[in-house]
């Protein structure tokens, strides 16, 4: 039983993404869910790269000497896109250096909307760049990437299932009822989660990733445990943590194929 419902996934989507452009130790591609899209549809794309083995990349918060992976769009007049989503990613290790990423194959979903009066074709574009590494070196890839869009009814592409897949990797905000409070000492942070179902679930089984860069030590393991009605963490504060603490956004991710959620604190502070 998962806490949360998986995220509906747009079934508007239209598209040919150009071939995949290699790129450093990396492939990278710009894929869609459906081949044609109608003007008053949201369609979900995502970015695909596919990772050399023996390499990874990185995370949202990259952890110790990485980069996110980003983009910038070059769109037509009255077209949209979301920043790319990121799906929950691994721990690694780049020499000794811990940091947060993914190997193989990842999809970072965008989702691109047009212009109300969309009809025809449009071509989308964006220079998508990323950092590959293995132990030994870390190397840059950049892909410009081209979409072309075809107005018309929804239907499915071979790739529809694939972004799927990862979008249900993406972590999705809580009901209101659930919090994150963080206190903070000089050199620890205590994390703690309320407003959860008494049975469900169970945090000992969560792995929890700090979104927030700079703020956690990134080697840090953050563990939960239950006290009453309330699950609490202390973790090691980030040597580059220097001024009081104003935000920080958490990922659970359980094991078992629930709905990974991302819990955000902002201090009150003034």
């Amino acid at each position: 039983m998962t806490l949360f419902r998986p995220l509906l996934i747009s079934a508007a989507l239209c598209t040919i993404s150009s071939a995949a452009v290699r790129s450093g130790k990396a492939s990278a591609d710009w894929i869609t869910s459906s081949t044609t899209i109608a003007s008053d549809a949201e369609v979900t794309t995502g970015l695909r790269l596919v990772v050399d083995p023996g390499y990874h990349t990185y995370w949202v918060n990259p952890g110790e000497g990485g980069m996110k992976p980003s983009v910038k769009w070059e769109l037509p007049p009255g077209w949209k896109t979301s920043d790319p989503a990121y799906p929950v990613p691994k721990r690694f290790m780049t020499g000794d250096l811990p940091g947060f990423g993914y190997e193989g194959t990842v999809i970072f979903p965008v989702t691109v909307t047009p212009p109300a009066n969309f009809s025809g074709k449009a071509i989308l574009k964006g220079k998508f760049s990323w950092l590959t590494c293995d132990d030994k070196g870390c190397i840059p890839g950049t892909a410009e990437l081209e979409l072309t869009l075809n107005s018309g009814e929804t239907s499915p592409s071979v790739n529809a299932k694939a972004i799927e897949v990862s979008q249900r990797k993406v972590p999705i905000a809580p009901p209101n009822r659930i919090s994150l409070k963080v206190t903070e000492s000089p050199k620890s942070l205590i994390l703690t989660i309320s407003g959860l179902p008494n049975t469900k679930p169970d945090l000992a089984d969560y792995e929890a990733f700090p979104a927030t860069p700079q703020v956690i030590e990134n080697s840090a393991k953050i563990q939960f445990s239950r006290t009453g009605q309330t699950w609490t963490s202390e973790v090691p504060k980030s040597e580059y943590a220097t001024k009081a603490l104003r935000e920080l956004t958490l990922v659970l991710a359980g094991k078992s194929g629930e709905t990974p959620i991302s819990l955000t604190w902002k201090s009150t502070a003034k």
